[in-house]
């Protein structure tokens, strides 16, 4: 039984350890094979409310070029892939994750090139690279060099072809050029920049020169313009360049994104790698309790042994090797467990994980040997130690020492279980909160569907609000900017008196708001009967009116946008209505400060419209959708595919990791009560056995069967409570810091912390006492008749 459970253990531990260890090689691959990586970074910057952004402006990159040694180039480009519909004789192929930026792409990401040059890339901007998947897709085995493709109404020459190899933080399908370097102003960021430092160049250093650079070309000239001290500018407006290392952007950035390719959970990682130390780490305690409470049952074999004249290391050697040798049965194991469970492991990471990392697998053989040496020598050298006289007597069962050893191994294993326990009672605790609190919104019935192509988008969806709205079970057509659920984001500085507040901007068509049920607080809404609500009257919520001080009496006031001046005569805006503030980004994210306006009030908002909103009757769902599909392909947006969402459903992406996590948490929880428990099954078995003689004597002497029962079961009572009282700081402090990752969070609960020792007890009560009622029923004849 003890042999089993040990195996059973270790290959549970094993193959939780190497799942952990073969995903976080899956995400420390990104960049890994690029051999620039040491020397490029990702330009992010802090702003003056603490909020970092994950774009650049158009402009900071010549700049640090030219005034930082360091720096020898500079990579700007769109933040996001764009899809497109490709013309290629005639031919149109719709075409996912193409980039576009400056002609260094490569410089900064070599890819190997199978054909063409990256010379003949650089040398206009009319000339395009793909990957060598999708050369096959537009041509076949025909060459891509020298053929035209065509979309957003310009005609590019393919020049090369590359292969991707590994990982990257870009791994677009078509490369391409701005027509001319981009335009802009030090306060309008929308790209991603990467800069090239020479070798061994200091990051800290490199971020002092790069905040000087906005120092002479930011904050001296708009402090002049804006009749201010530039220490007052910097409070008010300041904006600070943080370079990440490229290698570290998928797991370790701090601002909200990490590129097209998306970004590492590292915290689930840290607390899955934790855990699986922590399971192994339970293998490991109840492997050297059970083979040291099982000891006593080798005891006389240890005797004769000595007594034949086996020395203590050839002993120990011995014994150690046999564990040795289970260890090595529970890793062979492990592989077979992990290799049953990886395809539905993947599809729970969405991840394309093989087993067959040969790196991965030599680090886990070494793991597992030396965790089975160690397992294996101190039990062996605890065996080893017993002398030849005094076990061939028998008196080696109840020595202080083995007692001792096999109730802080015990302890241990509580104080794990319980440690598990009470984190996945926390974390129900909080992801339910998350997924039960008022959002602010109600997205019942809502469906958006995003569009692909940026000619006269918001042309397009003033068309078919007429039309589609027409439709029996279309009740509202309407559209917003600022997405429930994240994407695209616009902000600006807002002011009303000395207050200066970075403000996200919201624009709106005039259902929107009742579409989505956003209650108003006061004031009114956006109305299109009133023309000045398209021109200079806003909409604030909640959390910009406090960062304002008018919460209490907002409406007349009037605030000055960073976007432009309204029609009026002073240039402000008049805020006609307060509403209640709602969620977007998740629960790890505060809502932010924001003014809602109509489309009309700032024009270049259009440029943001990529999503259209339909508020459908519940009935005949699939029907409308068909209809509204239909519609789309042959007047919005021919050629490129249909793709539509309940609001609720792309908002509850923002807690997906959360909902892992919890998962995650219950089943390594199972699986640890599991282990634990059979554990302590053989344990108490063990011990019992060690006692029924005792046993004997108090049921001789009227002994109860309570009483007989209370005494097998107390020194493991004992120990639980132990275990459960140092838990508590424990699981507590480690539970905090979780819980500090959101906003949104609830206050620590004291349930969890009561339902964990009450259970642990309950569980020993059954287990431990099941085996010591067994033990009452003994024939007292079979154990009192040498006596």
């Amino acid at each position: 039984m003890n042999i089993l459970v040990n195996i059973l253990g270790l290959t549970v531990g094993f193959a939780g350890l190497l799942l952990v260890l073969l995903y976080l090689n899956d995400e420390q691959s990104y960049n890994a094979n690029n051999t620039n990586a040491n020397e490029i970074y990702r330009v992010i910057h802090k702003m003056s409310d603490g909020d970092v952004w994950d774009s650049s402006t158009n402009v900071e990159g010549p700049k640090y070029l030219e005034d930082i040694p360091e720096v020898k180039d500079y990579y700007l480009s769109d933040g996001w892939y764009g899809d497109f519909v490709v013309k290629i004789d005639g031919k149109k192929i719709f075409t996912r994750d193409m980039l576009k930026g400056s002609n260094s792409f490569f410089d900064f990401f070599p890819y190997k090139i199978v054909e063409g040059s990256v010379d003949n890339f650089k040398k206009v901007t009319s000339n395009a690279a793909i990957s060598e998947e999708q050369a096959k897709i537009y041509f076949g085995n025909k060459s891509a060099i020298g053929k035209t493709i065509t979309f957003r109404g310009r005609s590019y020459i393919i020049t090369t072809v590359y292969k991707i190899e590994g990982k990257h933080f870009y791994m677009p399908k078509v490369v391409t050029q701005f027509a001319k370097e981009p335009e802009g102003h030090w306060g309008s960021f929308s790209k991603n920049l990467f800069i090239k430092t020479t070798k061994g160049a200091n990051k800290e250093v490199l971020e002092k020169k790069a905040l000087a650079v906005w120092y002479q070309n930011e904050v001296l000239p708009s402090s002049k313009r804006d009749g201010i001290t530039p220490e007052d500018f910097i409070e008010k407006y300041g904006t600070t360049p943080i370079l990440e290392p490229l290698k570290d952007i998928r797991l370790k950035t701090i601002a909200d994104e990490a590129g097209p390719e998306g970004k590492g959970n590292y915290q689930l990682i840290l607390i899955m790698l934790s855990l699986s130390i922590l399971l192994i780490i339970i293998s490991c305690v109840n492997f050297i309790n059970l083979s040291i409470a099982s000891a006593t049952q080798r005891a006389k074999e240890v005797g004769v042994k000595k007594t034949l004249g086996l020395s203590k290391i050839t002993l120990t050697r011995q014994y150690a090797l046999e564990i040795v040798f289970q260890g090595i049965i529970a890793f062979m194991l492990s592989l077979l467990l992990v290799e049953l469970i990886l395809p539905s492991f993947n599809d729970f990471m969405k991840k394309e994980i093989s087993i067959l990392n040969y790196q991965i697998l030599i680090k886990l053989i070494f793991i597992a040997l030396l965790v089975s040496i160690l397992i294996g020598f101190i039990p062996a050298f605890y065996l080893s130690k017993f002398k030849a006289v005094e076990v061939l007597k028998g008196n080696v069962s109840r020595s202080k020492q083995g007692v001792f050893a096999r109730n802080m191994m015990l302890g241990i294993q509580f104080l794990i279980s319980g440690f598990f326990l009470t984190g996945s009672l926390i974390i129900y605790n909080q992801v339910d909160y998350i997924m039960n609190k008022d959002l602010g919104f109600k997205g019942d019935q809502v469906i958006v569907v995003s569009m692909n192509e940026y000619k006269d988008r918001y042309k397009k969806y003033e068309l078919a609000k007429k039309e589609l709205v027409k439709h029996p079970n279309i009740d509202v057509v309407t559209s917003n900017s600022f997405m429930i659920g994240g994407g695209s984001s616009n902000s600006t500085n807002v002011s009303f008196n000395d207050i200066s507040v970075q403000t996200n901007g919201n624009a709106i068509d005039f259902e929107y708001l009742q579409t989505m049920n956003i209650p108003l607080i006061t004031g009114r809404l956006l109305q299109e009967n009133k023309a000045s609500d398209t021109l200079t009257n806003v909409l604030i919520n909640e959390t910009l009116a406090k960062a304002f001080n008018i919460y209490d009496n907002p409406i007349g006031k009037k605030i000055k946008s960073g976007y432009g001046g309204s029609e009026s005569k002073d240039g402000k805006f008049q805020v006609v209505g307060m509403v209640k503030d709602y969620h977007i980004l998740g629960m790890d994210s505060k809502i932010p400060p924001t003014m809602l306006f109509h489309w009309n009030t700032f024009n270049f908002m259009k440029q943001n419209f990529w999503m259209m909103q339909f508020k459908i009757k519940p009935d005949n769902v699939q029907e409308t959708l068909r209809y509204i599909e239909n519609y789309w392909k042959e007047n919005v947006e021919q050629g490129y595919p249909f793709s539509a969402q309940f609001v609720n459903k792309r908002f509850a992406r923002t807690y997906a990791k959360y909902q892992k996590q919890k998962t995650l948490f219950l089943i390594l929880t199972s699986v640890v009560i599991i282990i634990s428990l059979l554990g302590l099954f053989a344990l108490a078995t063990l011990t019992i056995q060690q006692r029924l003689k005792e046993v004997a004597i108090r049921k001789t002497l009227g002994a109860s069967v309570k009483e007989i029962m209370f005494q097998l079961i107390k020194s493991f009572l004992k120990i639980t409570v132990i275990a459960s009282v140092i838990l508590i700081p424990i699981a507590y402090y480690f539970m905090e810091n979780w819980l500090e990752n959101f906003v949104y969070r609830i206050d620590m609960p004291i349930l969890p912390f009561i339902i964990t020792p009450i259970l642990l007890i309950i569980l020993v009560f059954v287990v431990v006492g099941l085996k010591a009622y067994n033990a009452t029923k003994i024939d007292l004849i079979k154990y009192l008749k040498f006596e």
